[in-house]
């Protein structure tokens, strides 16, 4: 397909997008008149478009840490497990935190409560702390202060981190005894948007995920985890 073939696609698709809200886009402003003015409308929003059609076709990978069983974790407390010690024979739960950012805070306890509800069906959890700058002592103090009682991993290198494909804190991650993708996003809808929450749940996304893995063996879809910005580059 040629240059002129493909362009001419690309401006047909983006028109189809935005010719709904042109319908009623009046813009005029000041000394441009209106139809200069719409013109640069519909230049903005035919980029949108391109935005959008370029980025519904460009997906992750889904997460997966089956290539790094066998791998050496640090601990906060200093000392170092292979990755496999800490798996659950059923699934694990891998969660992203930041004992700094308050969403984290948020759901402390809801953490404990899930290792605690689930682990007699041979479930784990593994709190994971990635990026350069995270400090051991900070994160101990967290676990300690949420009463955790699983292990709590430095993922300096980031390598756990990219392997889970995560963006923010705290964002879930239940995996498979294979190590592969069950369900991951959010916890549940309490958190909103940076600096709003709601006060109770009415979605318990990673609970409905985790009943219906141990029911039927079925994954999940994502839900869009809303929290921290994750300090790892790929």
């Amino acid at each position: 397909m040629n240059a002129a073939v493909a362009g001419h696609g690309f401006r047909r698709a983006a028109n189809k997008l935005i010719a709904e809200p042109l319908k009623t886009l009046h813009c005029t402003a000041g000394c441009i008149n209106g139809k200069e003015m719409n013109a640069r409308c519909r230049f903005m929003m035919q980029m949108t478009a391109f935005v959008l059609l370029f980025t519904a076709g460009c997906s992750s990978p889904s997460p997966s840490i089956a290539a790094l069983k066998d791998v050496s974790c640090t601990l906060a407390d200093g000392s170092s497990k292979p990755l496999s010690s800490m798996l659950g024979t059923t699934a694990t739960l891998f969660v992203t935190l930041d004992p700094d950012c308050p969403f984290c805070q948020l759901y402390a306890h809801d953490l404990q409560e899930f290792a605690s509800r689930y682990g007699a069906q041979g479930v784990r959890v593994v709190g994971v702390y990635a990026g350069p700058y995270m400090e051991a002592v900070k994160a101990e103090r967290f676990a300690a202060d949420g009463n955790f009682t699983f292990p709590q991993v430095m993922d300096h290198d980031c390598m756990l981190t990219l392997a889970l494909n995560a963006r923010v804190t705290p964002e879930v991650f239940l995996m498979d005894a294979k190590g592969e993708r069950i369900y991951h996003g959010a916890f549940d809808d309490r958190a909103v948007r940076q600096g709003r929450k709601k006060i109770a749940a009415q979605q318990y996304w990673l609970t409905d995920a985790m009943d219906a893995y141990l029911r039927n063996r079925a994954p999940s879809p994502e839900v869009i985890a809303v929290g921290c910005i994750v300090e790892c580059k790929k």
